[in-house]
């Protein structure tokens, strides 16, 4: 079954050898990436647990008995973690919970094991009401935790707003109004991932502190921020947070986001101020994390996944430029990047890959449909010069399946998006300014449409030259 829904369809447009090849590759980057082939990967079941990270180290836990283990799988990737999990320790788990966001469709699979596992269709990239259910539920579990003897969290991008618990002073409506305030003025994850955690009574690792500090926690995590740091995937949920209040208080100031005409702000600052003279309520430190059993293992990364594009690309004969997955900077900034990119393409069946994430500035009072991916092709469109007769494509992806508001994964360029964009008399930068990248995009085929992909690694950036 393919991945890419559209595939065909574009290629019947497009007629580029360069797309083709690069829809191959993403195509397979998705399989091979599956986060259910990863935790298999991860976990070894003989006569104890060993459990390896991305990096090869490996630690080994005890057996647990029959039906003594809880599992609680959240983000983006969830389903495919926990389906992974339950094919090598199914007779070994007792019951688990399942949050995914609303409208993932569970998998047969999945569906044999929901006799044990409770599914909960939370809301993403704004956390509602279904987020709150969530978090109370999982709360619930990890107070009654009677012939459980260890508890294994499977963390994957996504999981910030699907599973929410705003500290006291605060509504949801609160959180989700800094939220959305935090993703239009153009702060990156880490940033809206301190502010998070510190108006949260489970983040940062405070999670933990529902569980008897000599409970055994195992967390296989798949990281969708640039840098893979733990404390800011998923905003840290069950790892340690170098980060205080008075950092979260820098960030909102960094913005004016005290300046926000928004009756949430206020509430949000005295919830902050709160903090900075309560010690109890700051997220979970180095010496007090390390007082628990609790244990973190990257299972997957950007990295993983460029290096599958790659892969692919060098078996038919590309030579391929790997630029890392640390690309953290602005649309706009991107567009630099990509004009240096497109001059180094000077050799025939030549590519560069990177991974990372954009960012961009939303004008509130435009609401477009698009996202970061879908709107660096739309500035691509408008400012890069691509010498004529070239086969070549561009690839701005989101590997979760979905760009910013829009139902599509990304979007790419091709000689045909210019000549169509021609032919139709099409203005890009009234698609821009107006944030309706996808609405141009879809016009001129260049949409990529997975629906979700049930993983989350960030985004991938391919320039590909076949001739």
């Amino acid at each position: 079954m393919e991945l890419i829904k559209n595939r065909t369809s574009l290629l019947r447009y497009h007629k580029s050898k360069a797309l083709r090849d690069s829809l191959n590759a993403l195509e397979f980057a998705l399989k091979t990436c599956s986060p259910e082939v990863l935790v298999k990967d991860a976990v070894e079941l003989n006569n104890d647990i060993k459990i390896g990270d991305i990096d090869g180290k490996k630690r080994s836990f005890p057996l647990p008995k029959t039906r003594s283990i809880l599992v609680i799988a959240v983000g983006k990737a969830s389903e495919k973690m926990m389906n992974g999990l339950f094919s090598k320790l199914h007779d070994k788990i007792s019951k688990g919970i399942l949050i995914v966001p609303k409208g993932y469709d569970i998998s047969e699979q999945q569906q044999s094991f929901l006799r044990n596992v409770t599914v909960i269709q939370s809301s993403h990239p704004i956390p509602n009401t279904r987020s709150l259910f969530a978090s109370k539920s999982v709360v619930r579990e990890l107070q009654n935790l009677d012939n459980i003897d260890m508890v294994i969290f499977l963390i994957s991008g996504g999981s910030s707003s699907l599973i929410v618990s705003p500290l006291p002073g605060l509504a949801l409506s609160d959180k989700r109004e800094i939220n959305r305030i935090l993703i239009s003025c153009g702060a990156d994850i880490n940033e809206i991932n301190i502010v998070r955690k510190h108006l949260s009574q489970i983040k940062g690792g405070k999670i933990l502190r529902f569980l008897n500090p000599r409970r055994q926690v195992v967390s296989l995590i798949l990281s969708d921020v640039v840098g893979d740091d733990l404390s800011t995937i998923g905003s840290g949920l069950t790892y340690y947070d170098n980060s205080s209040f008075g950092d979260a208080i820098s960030i909102l100031r960094k913005y004016s986001i005290f300046a926000e005409q928004s009756d949430s702000i206020p509430k949000v600052s005295d919830v902050l101020k709160r903090g900075l003279g309560d010690n109890s309520l700051e997220t979970v430190k180095l010496d007090e994390f390390q007082t628990l059993s609790t244990d973190n293992f990257l299972i997957g990364n950007n990295s993983n996944f460029c290096q599958k594009i790659i892969s692919h690309l060098t078996s038919l004969g590309y030579v391929v430029d790997y630029k890392g997955s640390n690309l953290n900077m602005s649309t706009t900034e991107f567009l630099m990047f990509a004009k240096e990119a497109v001059n180094h393409l000077n050799k025939d069946k030549t590519a560069i890959v990177v991974g990372g994430e954009l960012t961009t500035v939303i004008d509130k009072s435009k609401k477009g449909i698009g996202g970061r991916n879908q709107e660096s092709i739309c500035k691509m469109i408008k400012s890069l010069v691509i010498p004529k007769g070239s086969d070549y494509c561009i690839i701005c992806f989101g590997t979760d399946g979905i760009d910013g508001s829009s139902k599509s994964a990304g979007g790419f360029l091709s000689p045909f998006t210019l000549e169509s964009l021609r032919l139709k008399g099409l203005d890009v930068n009234s698609f821009i300014e107006s944030h309706n990248s996808n609405l141009i995009l879809k016009d001129l085929h260049s949409t990529i449409e997975t629906g979700y992909t049930g993983t989350n690694f960030n985004d991938v950036y391919l320039f590909v030259k076949r001739s």
